[in-house]
């Protein structure tokens, strides 16, 4: 029997998080690779709308296949079709007759079944066949490169290689030929260079189809780090991206460079060959890494791999010093301050000291994650860093789409609780809402969006494709393809005519006409054009913007006080700016005077008069003058709020420090602090809750545990959930099948 796909319950409510409150709120340069980049790029869902599509899986009946709804079972789609895939932007392949063609997550055909082979969209376009040959199209069915080509590849994000009687293209995906077909073969772009093959020769084209480099390399390796491996011959060297022989190929191997070095190897006096690894200055970095080594690879993390004498693995520092000895037959990657490591066909795991600290007795061994790690001894099961039993495998939570006939027959129930644990508000099967938010939460019935409020009446009824939280008395709606906003009474500010609109903050929203970011005023007028890349929300008076490329900061009045002239940069924070100028990050205040150098990797933001700077691969911290308070000691670091601060040692291991750079303790945190206080993960597995003065004020107990919200945190025993108070005890019995935060006084609880 055909078993509906289902998603999970916690999966369902962490897409509401991520997709409603989000839409329509302010939009802060730190808050964008989770906003535009997560939201829109990376996650299936790119809207609320979508959520529909989302939910919508293949099933079969009789022999024909459609689409059911994953969390209410309905059909969506008539069982008609040979055969059907996944929706994937917006858009389904589906077969009838031997030909392909596309639907809509409403049933409706949008590019006719007339392909003999179609792929899934991606980035807007999908590859087809007619016949033999290939061909794209988008997601109205244009044939933006024609189906004549013997072969079709990605070459970048952005442009493809195309084959026709032995010879490739290169084409961009507007369908533009950036170069003719003259190519004997080609690779994959890094760094906005690809090598390609011309009469048994590689050289270099960039991504507009230039020829930067005439082949006249026997091979080329793809770049990283500005740097290309060449061979010539016998031997090895490197390219930059200009094109010029910085290292020339006299080497007898080479590798990628990585962290700034690279190995390679040499012939030493007296005719012997040897490993060492050498800067892009050609100086040698490390060449005292023992007799014997037969192959040295990359570093990764300020380690590399190295092998000795019959092909065993081991094991270097960056001082060449063996810190794990060549003995293994095979080593994994450095994970939690452990690695795994194989002997004879057994694995374990080692620390950086190179001492054995979990015997080698596994089938597999995977990487540790937040202090425990899958293996596989007879069955699979989780261990911790003592090498101890956890639990099965088979006791992890069931995965996303994993369900059950019966449970794919029922829908869930959001209902809203106060914090006595009364149910204020009784939700109706089928209907998604989520956290209040100035005393209203956008409701979705079917495919439509509306408004309810804290007494639990739709105020405004489902009526709009898409909607964000209110803000300042406003919303942002879609309507028919375009962003508006309205009042809490359903009267429109403006008209239906925006590209995208995020929610109000200080008077203030960010629209998007025509490609381009603007600001409107409550008045519905646009008081700054849209006219940028991207633009950010309001913050000490200024906006962060970016223009043709680059970034710069703006007046309310659309001014420049920082000219677009940056590489990248953050908001103003304390009067003070981290921005990138060339590869360096220095600090700019508000008359766009840089008044700490230059000279850092990256930097982060001030809060409470620190902020975390990168040099050499270390962390640390700085104040206002540019002197060093914390030391550069760490991997990574978090910005200091309230005191504290997360850092990551060299080890892997993540400490909460305090402004003085004291460590005050050392675990798994599951989150950052809330009301003073953050999920932790114990070495049994469990969850509880710590201080910032890195004292554990709740054990770890639970299954599972979201953040503290108006004093009460939901937490789980046995796939039950209730909520806790801040001394632990349970003020609302675990009794529901999900359970969310607090917000303006009422929380989300889920029954199935």
């Amino acid at each position: 029997m055909y078993r509906t796909p289902a998603i999970s319950t916690i999966v369902l409510l962490q897409l509401l998080l991520l997709t409603m409150p989000l839409s329509g709120q302010s939009l802060t340069r730190d808050m964008e690779f989770s906003v535009e980049e997560f939201r829109i790029n990376r996650s299936p869902v790119k809207s609320q709308n979508d959520l529909y599509e989302y939910y919508l899986v293949p099933a079969a009946s009789a022999g024909r296949y459609g689409f059911v709804h994953a969390i209410t079972g309905d059909t969506a789609i008539a069982f008609r079709y040979d055969t059907v895939s996944y929706f994937n932007e917006g858009l389904a392949a589906v077969c009838i007759g031997g030909r392909w063609g596309f639907v809509n997550p409403y049933g409706k055909e949008i590019i006719r079944c007339q392909y003999d082979s179609a792929d899934n969209f991606s980035g807007g376009l999908c590859m087809v066949m007619r016949g033999a040959l290939f061909g794209y199209i988008n997601t109205t069915g244009k044939e933006i490169i024609p189906c004549t080509f013997d072969e079709l590849a990605w070459a970048s994000d952005n442009l493809l290689w195309a084959r026709t009687k032995e010879k490739y293209a290169l084409y961009n995906k507007a369908g533009l030929q950036l170069s003719p077909p003259r190519f004997d073969a080609v690779s994959y772009f890094r760094e906005d260079r690809a090598w390609v093959k011309m009469n048994d020769k590689w050289g270099i084209i960039n991504t507009e189809g230039v020829l930067l480099i005439t082949p006249n390399y026997d091979w080329g390796e793809p770049f990283g780090e500005g740097m290309a491996v060449i061979r010539q011959g016998d031997g090895f060297g490197y390219l930059n991206k200009q094109g010029e022989e910085v290292i020339p190929p006299y080497y007898d191997d080479a590798q990628d460079f990585s962290e700034g070095l690279a190995a390679v190897n040499t012939t030493m006096e007296g005719g012997i060959h040897s490993w060492i690894y050498i800067d892009k200055k050609e100086h040698i970095v490390i060449s005292n890494i023992g007799n014997g080594i037969t192959s040295a690879g990359r570093f990764r993390n300020g380690y590399a791999r190295v092998y000795k004498g019959d092909n065993k693995a081991g094991l270097i520092d960056k001082t060449g010093k063996e810190v794990v000895p060549c003995v293994y037959e095979m080593i994994g990657d450095l994970s939690d301050s452990l690695l795994a490591v194989k002997t004879g066909d057994k694995w374990g795991y080692s620390n950086l000291q190179g001492e054995l600290v979990i015997a080698c007795r596994f089938e597999e061994a995977g990487d540790f994650e937040n202090g425990q790690a899958l293996v596989k001894s007879g069955d699979s099961y989780f261990i911790n860093k003592k090498g101890e039993f956890l639990r099965a495998a088979n006791q992890q939570e069931a995965a996303p789409y994993e369900s059950t006939d019966e449970y794919s027959r029922h829908t869930i129930t959001i209902d809203y609780i106060n914090s006595r644990g009364e149910k204020m508000i009784k939700g109706t099967k089928g209907t998604l809402s989520t956290l209040f938010f100035n005393g209203m939460t956008p409701v979705q019935t079917g495919t439509k969006w509306g408004f309810m409020n804290k007494e639990g009446v739709m105020s405004i009824s489902c009526r709009y494709d898409s909607a964000g939280a209110f803000a300042e008395g406003l919303a942002p709606v879609r309507s028919n393809g375009k962003w508006g906003f309205i009042y809490q009474d359903a009267d429109t500010l403006t008209g239906y005519r925006f590209d995208y609109a995020y929610g109000f903050n200080k008077g203030m929203a960010i629209v998007k006409m025509n490609g381009r970011y603007g600001y409107l005023d409550k008045t519905g007028s646009l008081v700054i054009p849209c006219r940028y890349d991207m633009a950010y929300t309001f913050k000490d008076s200024l906006a962060l913007v970016r223009q043709d490329g680059q970034f710069g900061f703006i007046n309310k009045a659309g001014d420049w006080v920082t000219p677009s002239r940056y590489e990248d940069a953050f908001d103003f924070s304390e009067g003070l700016a981290p921005v990138q100028q060339g590869s360096r990050w220095g600090y700019i205040d508000k008359t766009g005077n840089a008044v700490i150098a230059f000279q850092y990797e990256a930097a982060g933001p001030f809060q409470n008069g620190l902020a975390w700077v990168r040099a050499g691969n270390q962390t640390g911290f700085i104040d206002r003058n540019g002197q060093t308070v914390i030391p550069f000691r760490y991997k990574s670091a978090s910005s200091f709020s309230q005191g504290t601060a997360f850092a990551e040692d060299p080890d892997g291991e993540m400490l909460l420090i305090d402004a003085s750079g004291n460590e005050l303790f050392s675990g798994n945190f599951s989150s950052g602090f809330y009301e003073d206080l953050a999920v932790i993960t114990g070495e049994n597995g469990k969850k509880g809750f710590i201080n910032r003065q890195g004292k554990i004020q709740i054990p770890c107990q639970f299954d599972d545990a979201l953040i503290f919200r108006e004093g009460l945190a939901a937490v789980a025993v046995n796939n039950k959930w209730g909520f806790i108070n801040k001394q632990g005890t349970r003020v609302i019995p675990l009794q529901f099948d999900m359970a969310l935060v607090f917000n303006e006084g009422l929380g989300i609880v889920v029954t199935k």
